[in-house]
């Protein structure tokens, strides 16, 4: 007898709400089956999108159907935890967008709340599920680098100010909690909770969040993680490690490739062989082709790996959701609400520099 299928409702009707009813498709553990909001004649028009048979109404007549297993939450920063908890109370499991919630305060009381009422809750990291990530951790723990003892990343797109959108709010919204949630919930996710962190964020005259630059040390792994609305940044990533570097083609949070450099003893480690030369190569001796001598001609091409993903990849994070619901856990193991709270731990920190 085949498993029925989680019967998913969405709250919210924006951008990451349509993304998740989209990739619903792609998933193989769930389907759409009601769409709530404030207003719910803008339920009814996102319905029009995904299909018919998926119900529409307000948030709170959602919630309480019999016919829905599972809520996601993909609505504004600030309204996340409220959400949240009128869901839990609902008696539904709950997945919500990232930032778990804006405040501190806020993601505890989620923790707080679905552990009273023995339901799962998670943050909607897709990241962390997406193919790319997922063979990335098990490059690590496989040991092709040696010990890891760098991670560097960053994600920022150019985003024009303006007042009135929820994504500059001084207190709900702003660059990191948008961008920066990626990179230090990769660190997090990588390298577990950090033992330091070092920031320096910057604000506009109106106090939004506009860029920031942090430091982070998990162990004896050290981070540089960066993000921004002010330019188009590489979005890539790099783990480097004792024997090599494993390089995420950007966007890091859904990498379609990733590139093994693996150190050879005399070559990539050696920094003489690292430096570009005015007179050819580091021993300044060309030979008639132009070609390099030498031990860092010897060294190995970069190995990669192709991670495709399907649609646009939220829907690994909802087979998961499903998954963690079969085998009666109130917490992913891959993403469990502790990370969550550690980055926000880590936002809090940054954003008061």
């Amino acid at each position: 007898m085949s498993t029925p299928l989680l019967r998913w409702a969405i709250i919210g009707t924006g951008h990451i709400a349509r993304r998740f009813a989209g990739d619903l498709r792609h998933s193989s553990t769930g389907r759409l089956v009601a769409v709530g909001s404030r207003d719910a004649s803008r339920a009814w028009g996102f319905t029009a999108e995904f299909g018919a048979g998926i119900a529409a109404d307000e948030t709170a007549k959602i919630l309480a159907r019999d016919d829905v297993d599972a809520i996601y939450v993909g609505t504004i920063n600030r309204a996340h935890a409220p959400i949240a908890l009128a869901a839990l109370k609902a008696g539904k499991p709950v997945l919500v967008e990232k930032p778990l919630a804006p405040t501190l305060a806020e993601a505890e009381a989620i923790r707080e709340t679905a552990a009273a009422r023995g339901l799962l809750a998670m943050e909607a990291m897709w990241m962390v599920f997406t193919p790319g990530i997922a063979r990335l951790k098990t490059l690590l723990a496989e040991g092709v680098i040696g010990e890891p003892r760098m991670l560097s990343a960053n994600l920022s797109y150019a985003r024009n100010y303006h007042p009135d959108l929820d994504l500059f709010d001084p207190e709900t919204g702003g660059a990191l909690l948008d961008l920066g949630v990626y990179p230090i919930a990769l660190a997090l996710h990588l390298f577990g909770p950090a033992d330091e962190t070092a920031a320096i964020a910057e604000r506009n005259g109106a106090g939004s969040l506009r860029q920031a630059a942090l430091v982070t040390r998990h162990g004896r792994v050290l981070t540089k993680l960066s993000c921004g609305f002010e330019t188009e940044g590489p979005n890539g990533a790099t783990v480097s490690g004792e024997h090599g570097r494993i390089a995420l083609a950007g966007p890091f949070f859904c990498p379609p490739l990733l590139m093994l450099h693996r150190h050879v003893a005399g070559t990539a480690l050696d920094a003489r062989h690292d430096a570009p030369s005015l007179h050819g190569n580091a021993h300044g001796d060309d030979d008639a082709s132009g070609a390099t001598s030498g031990p860092a001609a010897h060294a190995p091409k970069a190995e990669t790996y192709e991670t495709p993903h399907v649609g646009s990849g939220l829907q690994y994070q909802a087979d998961h959701f499903a998954e963690c619901l079969r085998a009666g856990l109130t917490q992913s193991p891959v993403h469990p609400l502790s990370a969550s709270i550690a980055a926000l731990e880590v936002i809090a920190r940054a954003a008061r520099r």
